[in-house]
């Protein structure tokens, strides 16, 4: 019988991983480039990034870092062309890159920032600059990113997109207004991709909810566990299994879909 394990491997091919902060991104090109992956890490800090690149590199793993702003276009082109240069071509993009106004800083749990930020906006307090940033990032970025690799990923017979949602796309999570009402478009981007890139390509979408870097709780985000029936934030390392599966060949039959990591969060409200 063939090892059904060697499903989930993604040996020979490139990942582009968009927002590499410590969490959720750090851990997803981690698994991607341990499971054989050739891994491009994107985000604006280019230290963070190059640190982590210099980590895996030193293990024997292949990994790009390109310090890049996905919210530019002229960013994105180049952050394509440097990983095509590196590796050939992109086999596998992992949109996690996201914009969040509705906070002090971009302190999102996976992401890593100060545990005690709080909304800094109401929910009719946003700008014109405020929900052009999440357009720009949230949405924007990963249609630019499919135009620029889907074309050379259905010539070569393959290919996968994965858009990285938010409970706050399904349910209205006050006062993240823009932010959620984005990340709901990106669904619906999902599946008109999904439907527009087939039969060659496949894309997915994975939805976390309360995501820590160490399954801690923190200030600010505690109302949440009252609507997450497993009672607790998830850790960035319980989004990996997901976000490998949809990368691989093991949900070869799967696209058009949204894969929930939310202890239950979104389904049971």
């Amino acid at each position: 019988m063939t090892d059904p394990t060697s499903a989930f491997r993604l040996d020979g091919r490139t990942a582009l991983v968009t927002g590499v902060g410590p969490g959720i991104g750090a851990h997803v090109a981690t698994a991607y480039a341990t499971a054989g992956a050739n891994v491009v890490l994107a985000a604006r800090d280019g230290a963070r990034i190059t640190a982590l690149a210099t980590e895996l590199t030193g293990r024997g793993l292949s990994v790009l870092a390109v310090p890049a702003d996905v919210g530019r276009e002229d960013d994105l082109g180049r952050l394509v062309t440097a990983a095509e240069a590196a590796f050939g071509a992109v086999d596998i993009v992992f949109n996690n890159a996201h914009a969040n106004p509705a906070w002090t800083a971009q302190v999102g749990l996976a992401h890593g920032h100060a545990r005690t930020s709080r909304p800094d906006k109401g929910p009719f307090d946003y700008t014109t600059a405020d929900w052009q940033a999440c357009l720009d990032i949230n949405v924007l970025a990963p249609y630019r990113l499919a135009q620029a690799v889907v074309p050379g990923m259905k010539e070569r017979g393959h290919g996968v997109l994965i858009n990285v949602l938010s409970a706050a796309a399904f349910r209205p999570t006050l006062p993240v207004v823009p932010y959620g009402v984005t990340k709901s478009a990106l669904h619906m981007l999902t599946r008109y991709l999904a439907k527009a890139a087939a039969p060659e390509v496949r894309v997915n979408a994975l939805c976390p909810a309360t995501i820590s870097v160490d399954g801690e709780v923190w200030e600010g985000f505690r109302g949440n566990l009252a609507t997450t029936p497993l009672g607790r934030p998830g850790r960035a390392s319980e989004v990996v299994g997901t976000a490998l599966y949809l990368a691989s060949d093991a949900s070869s039959f799967s696209t058009g879909q949204v894969v929930f990591v939310d202890g239950g969060r979104v389904n049971t409200a």
